[in-house]
């Protein structure tokens, strides 16, 4: 009879716990996303692979975004699924006519990094306050990258693709943390893209229902 209640009373309690946390979340952010790859390391790699060109410009700077879907199973534990482009981005190679040649044969790889793709996340939510609480992400981010490389009269396309690990930090602020409804977020994350790190301060919101 014990045993009886006590099963009871576990499956009423988990019934409980999983009430409270079902709850979907839709939501999307702009921000600005910036890498590692500047004019001194790009020219670094140019000169270690006897390539006569220099980089005279680069957009270090440009604007991202993302849009997802999430699902929360357990208190402040949750799932989200999106899809995050890590914006445009243009640098000139300038050089003689042999040094631009051999760059198109032997540094094509050089350039500033920037992907689009998809992301499932792992997140884990901690509350401090009635409207506020921190976000804690860590997921896998599957990207596709696609270059047009141009020199005088010639160019050639470039595409990529490859799997990485993500992860990031939030703060959400809302009258509806736990009720659910409209969320505004800042988030920043760190992707690695071919080695580069690029980090991401977006700005969103979310709904929860």
């Amino acid at each position: 009879m014990i045993k009886t209640q006590v099963m009871s009373f576990t499956f009423f309690y988990l019934f409980s716990v999983l009430a409270q946390a079902n709850q979907w979340i839709v939501g999307g952010s702009l921000g600005v996303a910036w890498g590692e790859a500047d004019s001194s390391s790009l020219n670094k790699q140019l000169t270690d692979r006897g390539i006569n060109a220099t980089v005279s410009s680069i957009d270090s700077n440009r604007i991202a975004s993302q849009v997802f879907v999430g699902y929360e199973y357990l208190p402040r534990w949750g799932v989200e699924v999106g899809y995050v482009d890590l914006g445009d981005i243009e640098a000139a190679i300038n050089g003689t006519l042999s040094g631009i040649n051999n760059y198109f044969t032997t540094g094509q790889d050089i350039y500033p990094q920037s992907a689009t793709g998809w992301q499932v996340s792992s997140i884990y939510r901690y509350p401090v306050g009635g409207k506020l609480q921190w976000s804690g992400r860590l997921g896998i981010y599957s990207w596709t990258t696609d270059y047009t490389l141009q020199a005088l009269n010639n160019s050639q396309k470039v595409s990529d693709d490859g799997m990485d690990v993500i992860y990031g930090l939030g703060l959400e602020i809302g009258e509806w943390i736990k009720s659910g409804g409209i969320i505004g977020q800042v988030n920043w994350d760190r992707y690695s893209i071919n080695g580069e790190s690029i980090d991401v301060l977006g700005f969103g919101v979310s709904y929860r229902f």
